[in-house]
């Protein structure tokens, strides 16, 4: 269980008022509302009354008090023991693909702009990307494809162009046989296979870039890649290549109150 949660419960239990735990907490009271849910369906049990005027703690949620304050102290200690008090903590989630084109980057811009940011990174679809950023568990997502929700601002960051890498001749039919499918995106896949119709036999399919890598590495054959991950294969003289599509980065955010340093950290992504 993630400790913020606790942090939420006990700023609502203060301020006996979600919209205002929210406004404090730089949350949506959705997201308060999301977070108080999930604690409730931890323990098993309600934790606040919501009456017309007031919201109320349950004798549950009086049980439970102490032990949240007690968890916020002893982070709270831990932080000042190791002198981090005045970090800037962020959470950054990414589909596998996307991941792997700005991961690296990502990790090189903070450490050279962001000294005193503590971050945090994890890999999940993007439906779970989207679930998450509602619920403020995470602060910004990359993705390869643009989030539907009105809730949600994307910002595209690039378009890199796709390679098609062979260690066959482009034009031969037998370049397909050991072909690797990267979901790098709708679109890509769309033109990768009006162009070359024989890419559907495929040998394996993954949403997992570096997983494809690996594959083609230890058995040959053939993938689609962008130039940031061409050093990955292990490439000779035998391998052609060919443009045959892009793939858009995206990055985002909540509209709703969002984090202010994420601003600054797009900001230097897209410098």
């Amino acid at each position: 269980m993630d400790v913020r949660f606790f942090t939420t419960f006990l700023e609502v239990s203060k301020t006996r008022h979600f919209g205002k735990a929210a406004e404090n907490l730089y949350l949506t009271p959705a997201a308060v509302s999301a977070r108080i849910k999930q604690l409730e369906e931890f323990f098993s049990t309600t934790l606040f009354t919501r009456e017309r005027n007031s919201i109320q703690l349950t004798p549950a949620g009086q049980k439970l008090l102490p032990y949240a304050q007690q968890l916020e102290d002893t982070l709270k200690q831990a932080r000042q023991l190791l002198g981090e008090q005045d970090a800037d903590f962020i959470t950054c989630g990414a589909t596998a693909n996307a991941s792997s084109l700005i991961l690296d980057e990502l990790l090189a811009t903070c450490r050279a702009q962001f000294t005193n940011m503590a971050i945090t990174t994890e890999t999940h679809c993007t439906e779970q990307l989207s679930r998450q950023l509602h619920e403020r568990t995470i602060d910004f997502a990359f993705t390869t494809e643009p989030f539907k929700s009105s809730d949600i601002e994307t910002i595209a960051l690039r378009e890199q162009p796709l390679y098609l890498l062979s260690k066959s001749n482009l034009g031969d039919d037998a370049q397909h046989t050991n072909f690797v499918h990267i979901e790098w995106s709708s679109k890509a896949s769309t033109a990768l296979l009006t162009e070359f119709p024989k890419c559907k036999h495929y040998k394996l399919k993954t949403n997992d870039a570096l997983a494809a890598v690996r594959y083609v590495n230890e058995h040959s054959g053939s993938i689609v890649l962008p130039d940031c991950l061409k050093h990955k294969l292990i490439l000779n003289n035998t391998f052609n290549s060919q443009a045959v599509s892009t793939v858009t980065l995206y990055c985002a955010r909540l509209k709703e109150r969002p984090h202010p340093i994420v601003d600054e950290v797009i900001t230097c992504l897209t410098a």
